[in-house]
């Protein structure tokens, strides 16, 4: 009798234990996004006039490196990711640069290390990727754009040749 007295008094206290430790933990750490100004930041992509589907588009900051990712639907149409959380760009001047190839993990890949064929990814046996975008518009390239709340719309009317420099 004595013991089951005192197992039930330790499992209580530990239990009682237990409870305040997980009252406590409220989940992981929320990130407070009010205060970067994130900007809704939409647009299109098109090539020789006509839409690119399941295009990476990266809006790099120019002042801090930071990146932005979006991907193209069957139109065209993206919709820039801050993080895999929140929709939006940080204001300021980017750099963009677009690709069919990229593979960005959590936006158009599950598995560890989406990098861009460009920078050596292995691609699998079965699916070849063919990378439809000009290099112009890929490496150092010389798109870029100027986030602000007023100015958060650009379309991207790309050429073979890699003749267009900027957004419509």
């Amino acid at each position: 009798m004595c013991v089951t007295v005192r197992c039930l008094s330790t499992f209580s206290i530990a239990g009682g234990l237990l409870s305040l430790l997980l009252s406590g933990c409220g989940g992981p750490p929320q990130a407070d996004y009010s205060s970067l100004g994130l900007v809704d930041v939409t647009g299109t992509v098109m090539l020789d006039g006509q839409p690119v589907h399941d295009a990476v588009i990266t809006f790099q900051d120019l002042d801090t490196g930071g990146e932005a990712y979006g991907l193209t639907d069957d139109n065209g149409y993206y919709r820039m990711n801050f993080d895999s959380v929140e929709y939006g760009v940080m204001p300021g001047p980017k750099r963009v640069a677009i690709s069919t190839t990229q593979k960005v993990l959590g936006l158009n890949t599950e598995s560890e290390g989406g990098e861009s064929a460009d920078e050596g990814a292995k691609e699998s046996e079965t699916e070849t990727a063919i990378e439809l975008i000009p290099e112009a518009y890929r490496v150092d390239s010389m798109l870029k754009v100027t986030v602000s709340s007023s100015t958060s719309e650009f379309d991207f009317d790309l050429a073979a040749d890699g003749s267009t420099t900027g957004a419509q």
